[in-house]
């Protein structure tokens, strides 16, 4: 349940998220430190009452949007009538949020469904795990051990503009750029360009490439 939350807190503008399950108890949260959990409790229950109210006038829950002058909160159902509750910032991308909670949302009804096989695919895929190779191959093309950390980091910074939609994108813009280029650290603005197409948004654009100069300084 965590990793999948966490998925979540690292998009941009999300401050934290928690899961209320059907009996209105937390179980799973990934918040501030300055959140108490009976505050998150607290949270939880009114949001779930005013859920009760809707469902008494006979209203179809598809989610809640409550705006604060410093927050806004973004409610989605899940299965068994439990909610996932994200805090955000007001001027937090709610498409990518939207899009993120979509992809994971059955992992998440999975996990409250079932804890301990949840638990124990995890366990099963850090297990096969294998370490990288020396070198990555690009199509006919290879990228040296010491550029592959870095274009892991630069990898870690797409994600926080484009969700977890970043690895496909990344591996078919390195591709491309592997074409265009021989891959090097003095070439990186290229893939740098190709990455911001992908973004298609000024601001996080503009916080992506900041991110690219500090990890290439």
């Amino acid at each position: 349940m965590d990793s999948l939350l966490q998925e979540i807190t690292v998009l941009p503008g999300v401050l934290g998220c928690f899961v209320l399950n059907s009996k209105q108890k937390i179980a799973g949260s990934k918040m501030p430190p300055i959140f108490k959990e009976n505050s998150i409790q607290t949270i939880g229950n009114l949001i779930a009452r005013t859920i009760q109210i809707g469902n008494m006038a006979q209203l179809e829950f598809k989610g809640i949007e409550i705006k604060y002058n410093e927050s806004l909160l973004l409610v989605t159902p899940l299965a068994q009538n439990a909610l996932l509750i994200i805090i955000c910032e007001p001027g937090a991308n709610k498409s990518l949020i939207t899009m993120t909670t979509g992809m994971l949302t059955q992992d998440i009804s999975g996990a409250l469904a079932n804890p301990m096989a949840h638990q124990a695919t995890i366990q099963q895929q850090k297990s096969a795990t294998t370490p990288q190779p020396p070198k990555v191959a690009v199509d006919e093309a290879e990228i040296d051990a010491d550029l592959a950390p870095i274009l892991e980091q630069i990898k870690d910074a797409l994600a926080m503009a484009i969700g977890p939609i970043a690895a496909p994108v990344m591996k078919d813009n390195i591709e491309i750029w592997a074409k265009q280029d021989a891959p090097s650290i003095t070439t990186l603005p290229a893939l740098a360009e190709l990455l911001c197409k992908e973004i298609n948004d000024d601001d996080l654009e503009r916080e992506f490439m900041t991110e690219i100069k500090n990890i290439t300084k």
